[in-house]
């Protein structure tokens, strides 16, 4: 993003600041206004919470939520909105926003200075704010603010307020290492051994015995519709386009060939170039004692060898190259001297060179009928390459004024081909075997991001070569398929959840049985589930959290439990539940290990100066004071994911 931003994450503090403000620092230019004064009531108030004395408008969160969405877009390119709020989306942009502004309200009331011309310092530093001569532009800023659709004074509040954090999350966190009396348990506890059984209890064995009415499923899939929804689907128009559009038209005519060939009359007239072997020597009297030496018999490579040096040689030397390489007196001697012989010593930029000339190289003067091909291929190359720019470039402003794909694919002779409605990731639900075309790893992040409303874009498949015009032909947003359609699959998903509800009441008698003082294995006995079993499980805390090793969950579970106890756990999408029992527990000692102790020391130094900085910002909220608009978070919440407000 900006600079000091990246070295800021760079710095010291930076994991820690990263921690708190990633979230922040990636919808930072995509805010909208931020200075709303509008009162609480409802979303028409237009504020959904106040820190201090500044409002946080309805939306500046929506903005936030979209670019947060997009960029969780990246990784999870089937996300949408709806299950991106019902993860705890909403909630956390919220956070990271009043997190943000208490921040900067708790540094201006407590001294901490951010000034206008610093604020104005880091403006310059945006890559889009630079003109064509790499200096800062008011006017390219100004083209910057607009082309991604903010205020000037909304990036000027964004940048002031990571200033803010910049000067106030290190010192917070800049607290001291580790205690060695804090180390030593926390090191000796990655160590620990723990030994257990595992029941597992299968939904299966429960399943209902007749299948459901029809009121019950058609419940069971409102109920569920969040689970089975289907991702938003895109049909994209697309129209792929490359230089050889335009082919015909950069053909140059023969008139063109000539005055090319008259502009570069001296490219194409007979000229010289030399084969030369050369030695450098820093002085005039050890050059004309290289000359001397050569004369009385012996080679110039023996000479330079005497000398500690060594020859070069090159070949098809041009006078006017070796005038801009050495020195224009070092050209004149070679280019006056005959062949295999020595030109007379000059000064270079390198010092005085002796040069061997090997060879004369006479190069015929071309006619324009023998340039002809050459110079065609030339012009056609930087004619395409001229006029590409220039088409894609009025697409674009085509584009920005309201012209659609329809309107610049006939206006530049091209066809409009249009993709199935896909997933994000290129899946097409109707057909499984659809394959997208390779150019569709380009074409749909880009189609996923543009309005629904017949708005087109031009994209760059191959940059600077190949091409795309864009455009949402159709879609539908992410909803449940009808009922009908799937009444075999949720049927089934049903007798899971069913048989799950069995599983987990079956699970929580062998629970109570084992506390009570049975083993895992005679309590699963003696209620007889068909398809149960029990395993011994065993490992460290350190397998918890040892990577490239998927963690069992019921070994996680153990780690949470204590001695001669048991706990039930839910297996996952309903397909059973387990009951885990931990029967003994060896303690470990990493007294020992300097090695893991210095490891663990940096580990919980890092914790706890992450733990000082989020203090920090907590008090700051504390300080200046938060209210939220809870009705109208609520209200937004219902919108966001389709559900009535209760």
């Amino acid at each position: 993003m900006i600079s000091f931003i990246r070295s800021l994450i760079n710095s010291k503090f930076g994991a820690i600041i990263a921690l708190i403000f990633v979230g922040m620092i990636a919808i930072a230019f995509a805010l909208g206004d931020v200075s709303g004064n509008g009162n609480f009531g409802g979303l028409s108030g237009g504020n959904v919470a106040r820190v201090g004395d500044r409002n946080i408008t309805l939306g500046e969160l929506n903005d936030a939520l979209e670019n947060r969405l997009k960029a969780e877009r990246q990784n999870n390119p089937t996300l949408d909105m709806v299950r991106f709020v019902e993860s705890g989306g909403l909630d956390s942009t919220l956070e990271q926003l009043i997190n943000r502004y208490a921040l900067a309200e708790f540094g201006s009331e407590y001294g901490v200075a951010v000034s206008e011309r610093l604020v104005g310092s880091e403006i310059r530093k945006i890559p889009g704010a630079m003109g064509l001569d790499g200096k800062f532009s008011a006017e390219a800023f100004r083209a910057f603010a607009q082309q991604i659709g903010i205020s000037e004074q909304a990036i000027r509040e964004d940048i002031a307020q990571n200033l803010f954090a910049q000067q106030l999350l290190p010192t917070a966190a800049s607290g001291p290492m580790a205690p060695d009396s804090m180390v030593l348990p926390y090191s000796s506890l990655v160590l620990e051994q723990r030994s257990g059984q595992v029941a597992s209890l299968p939904s299966l064995a429960f399943f209902p015995a007749a299948p459901p009415s029809e009121v019950v499923l058609e419940k069971y899939y409102k109920d569920n519709a969040a689970k089975f929804t289907i991702p938003e689907k895109r049909a994209i128009s697309y129209a792929i386009f490359d230089k050889t559009i335009i082919a015909a038209r950069a053909k140059p005519t023969p008139s063109d060939i000539a005055a090319y060939y008259k502009a570069n009359a001296q490219k194409f007239a007979a000229s010289q170039s030399r084969n030369i072997s050369q030695v450098i020597v820093p002085t005039e009297a050890a050059a004309k004692s290289v000359v001397a030496q050569v004369n009385s018999g012996k080679s110039l490579s023996e000479v330079a060898n005497g000398l500690g040096l060594s020859v070069t040689s090159m070949n098809n030397v041009v006078k006017t190259n070796l005038s801009g390489s050495a020195s224009a007196a070092v050209a004149e001697a070679v280019f006056a001297a005959a062949p295999g012989t020595l030109a007379k010593p000059a000064r270079g930029k390198l010092g005085w060179a002796v040069v061997r000339v090997d060879k004369i190289n006479q190069v015929a003067a071309k006619s324009l009928d023998a340039a002809r091909a050459e110079i065609e291929a030339e012009l056609t190359k930087t004619r395409s390459e001229e006029m590409l720019t220039e088409m894609t470039s009025e697409i674009e402003d085509a584009f920005a004024g309201g012209s659609t794909i329809t309107d610049m694919a006939k206006q530049n002779g091209l066809k409009i081909e249009t993709s199935p409605k896909l997933l994000a990731n290129g899946r097409n639900i109707a057909n499984p075997a659809y394959k997208p075309i390779p150019e569709m790893q380009v074409i749909l992040p880009a189609a996923f991001q543009l309005e629904t409303n017949g708005e087109a874009q031009l994209i760059e498949i191959i940059p600077g070569e190949r091409f795309a015009m864009i455009a949402v032909a159709d879609f539908e947003e992410a909803a449940p398929p009808p009922l009908a359609s799937v009444r075999a699959i949720i049927q089934q998903q049903w007798a899971l959840a069913e048989g799950a509800k069995g599983a987990r009441a079956a699970a929580e008698r062998i629970r109570k049985a084992v506390d009570g003082g049975q083993t895992l294995p005679a309590a699963l006995a003696a209620a007889n589930v068909k398809g149960a079993q029990v395993e011994a499980i065993n490992g460290t805390r350190a397998d918890l959290t040892r990577q490239g090793r998927p963690i069992p969950p019921p070994l996680a579970m153990m780690f949470a439990m204590k001695k001669g106890t048991a706990k039930t756990l839910q297996g996952g999408e309903d397909r059973g539940w387990y009951v885990v029992s931990l029967t003994d527990i060896k303690k470990g000692d990493a007294s020992g290990n300097a090695e893991m102790l210095r490891a663990r020391k940096l580990e919980l130094s890092g914790l706890l100066q992450t733990e000082y900085g989020e203090q920090l910002v907590a008090a700051a909220a504390k300080a200046v004071g938060i209210e939220k608009n809870d009705d109208g978070i609520a209200e937004l919440r219902a919108r966001l994911t389709k559900r009535d407000v209760n």
